[in-house]
């Protein structure tokens, strides 16, 4: 074998070894790509001698692959899956492909999950792939075709899309409501604390005048929105929450704000994706299909 070139074999070549190297079978081969048996044999030998290692070991008419070819096999998959995908993404129709979408958990469980069946009706050939994290450190810009994110927006080399105002008021069930008639009263009710909120029940207490230093507070701490979505909405004191996000709800199930006034927050829901990387046709449509849904205005980059 000769010495390996640097540079990239031809797609022909590479095509034919991954056909016979999954099936491992040089005529099967040649029945699927349409070739002859001859012309696949050519085709690894001619990559064989490119790459400078043998890829097939040959023996009584049966090919099983070296070290070499099993390592070569994914990565080749991979490479040519990832092509598949892209070259459909980029000159598929409008409403056809496939979306992987990484979306925040409570933005999933509270908004989403109740509006994607109006997107998935109007572009039914689009198919979805939904992955779901809570933290910001276990997003993935590489992975994804869009992520919805929760936080305060510093993360170098996305492009972010805020999704609601930022600001937060107290929420609380219907039943509660009637105990508050100044921010004072939310001193004597359990307070749901979200954790890693840049907002918090002592900047909302400063910013409505109450002093709470002597107050016997009850605080409960969880790590998603969701959660104290779901203990609130059962009578379980009070939370702070983006009022964009309980204006969705229906009217007869809707949480209460007893006091109007808001706390504005640093934190709010973004739509990400890597700065400079172009959006694919069905990530342009989710998008504009999300603004549309939360009654805003689409950004005008990206198009």
């Amino acid at each position: 074998m000769g010495k390996m070139k640097t540079d990239l074999p031809p797609m022909n070549w590479v095509r034919t070894f991954e056909v016979a190297a999954r099936l491992l079978n040089f005529s099967a081969a040649a029945r699927e790509l349409n070739m002859t048996q001859s012309a696949v044999s050519q085709q690894i030998k001619l990559l064989e001698h490119h790459l400078g290692e043998p890829l097939f070991v040959r023996k009584h008419k049966k090919v099983s692959l070296t070290n070499s070819g099993l390592a070569y096999l994914p990565v080749v998959q991979g490479i040519l899956n990832n092509l598949q995908r892209k070259t459909a993404d980029i000159f598929s129709p409008v409403g056809e492909g496939r979306l992987v979408l990484n979306v925040n958990y409570a933005f999933s469980s509270l908004w989403l999950s109740q509006h994607i069946n109006t997107f998935c009706a109007r572009y039914p050939g689009i198919r979805l792939q939904l992955i779901h994290s809570n933290w910001e450190r276990e997003f993935s810009e590489s992975r994804y075709d869009l992520s919805i994110m929760n936080g305060n927006g510093r993360w170098p080399g996305l492009s972010l899309e805020p999704l609601l105002k930022a600001e937060v008021k107290a929420f609380c069930s219907p039943q509660v409501a009637h105990l508050v008639h100044t921010p004072k009263d939310f001193l004597a009710l359990p307070l749901i604390d979200i954790m890693g909120s840049s907002h918090s029940w002592s900047l909302w207490f400063e910013r409505m005048g109450v002093d709470m230093s002597d107050a016997n507070v009850i605080c409960h701490k969880v790590d998603t929105l969701a959660a104290a979505y779901q203990m609130v909405k059962c009578g379980l004191g009070v939370m702070l929450a983006y009022p964009d996000f309980i204006a969705q709800e229906e009217p007869d199930k809707r949480l209460i704000a007893p006091i109007e006034e808001a706390l504005p927050s640093e934190d709010n829901y973004f739509l990400a994706f890597p700065e400079g990387k172009p959006l694919s046709k069905s990530a342009m449509v989710f998008r504009d299909w999300l603004f549309t849904e939360l009654g805003k205005v689409t950004p005008p980059n990206h198009h």
